[in-house]
């Protein structure tokens, strides 16, 4: 998985999502810890193998759970990133960052370390009250 933290020249949001087609485009808060993401990519993953998908995008799907939400104008609006200025970047596959700077018009690229499993909140780590907030997030009455 290839997380960056980024700026791109270009001209808006919804350019810069139309180039990263297949990857996140998010807000920097969004991505907390490196297991809430790979679960998020896990769970979208196991709902195009079911076929219970919501988006037609694996990205777009891991982005729904990330938000929480089954609607993707909300899950963007809660995770999805605001300004070409300032997001991260992430990608399921290893993609070489001299392509990303090129095909995404990238000014500057960091690679970001988040922590594996967050900060320990009583019994639980943040990493896995995400996760059980995503399964839910999917459950309807």
């Amino acid at each position: 998985m290839l997380i960056l933290r980024c700026s791109s020249s270009a001209s808006s949001i919804h350019e810069l999502v139309k180039l990263a087609a297949g990857m996140l485009v998010l807000k920097p808060d969004a991505a907390r810890t490196k297991k809430e993401l790979e679960f998020a990519f896990f769970l979208a993953d196991q709902e195009f193998a079911q076929g219970t998908n919501i988006s037609g995008k694996l990205s777009n799907e891991a982005m729904l759970f990330l938000a929480n939400e089954t609607n993707f104008s909300s899950a963007a609006r809660k995770a999805g990133a605001k300004s070409c200025r300032d997001f991260v970047l992430i990608s399921k596959e290893n993609v070489p960052i001299g392509k990303l700077k090129r095909v995404l018009l990238l000014t500057r690229v960091k690679k970001l370390d988040l922590p594996e499993w967050g900060k320990k909140k009583e019994e639980y780590y943040d990493w896995e009250l995400a996760v059980e907030r995503m399964a839910l997030s999917r459950i309807r009455n």
